[in-house]
């Protein structure tokens, strides 16, 4: 009698079966880790907005996507086996990922509005925008290396 196997167990399996569609995607958890450079992306242009004022435009227009909505607009070959895998992930640590990207989204959102109400004062006290961008750009990243060790790890402590 065959034991049933866990999600990551079946997800490892499908991704020896198959190398060149779930390249990218985590045989320990499930997940691709493509998905975390949407808010890569964010922390980049807070980090460089002191210096790049440039990239204001562009943080305003950032905006957050869910795992699906990300992979059902990529171009990436492999996007629908990220759809694919993410469907067949254990509840649990589907819903654990979700409130991490949740986090995430609140976090980005928050700063994003935070910075906008900073950067109008920006001429007047540069300093304050550079702050608040370190602040920002610091509160993002550890929240996106929790992120990254699930993905890895399967695990969000760091």
């Amino acid at each position: 009698m065959t034991e049933p196997m866990s999600g990551a167990a079946r997800n490892a399996k499908a991704a020896a079966r198959a190398p060149s569609e779930t390249l990218f995607i985590n045989p320990a958890s499930g997940l691709a880790n493509d998905y975390l450079n949407l808010f890569n992306e964010v922390v980049m242009i807070i980090e460089q907005l002191p210096d790049m004022p440039e990239l204001f435009e562009e943080l305003l227009a950032w905006r957050p996507l869910s795992y699906q909505d990300y992979f059902a607009r990529s171009t990436l070959a492999a996007s629908g086996a990220a759809l694919e895998y993410y469907e067949r992930l254990e509840p649990a640590f589907r819903a654990e990922f979700e409130s991490l990207v949740a986090e995430l989204d609140r976090v980005a959102v928050g700063s994003v509005v935070s910075l906008r109400r900073i950067y109008k004062k920006a001429e007047s006290e540069p300093a304050a925008l550079s702050d608040a961008c370190v602040r920002h750009g610091a509160s993002l990243r550890a929240l996106l290396a929790r992120a990254a060790h699930l993905v890895t790890h399967r695990s969000a402590s760091a």
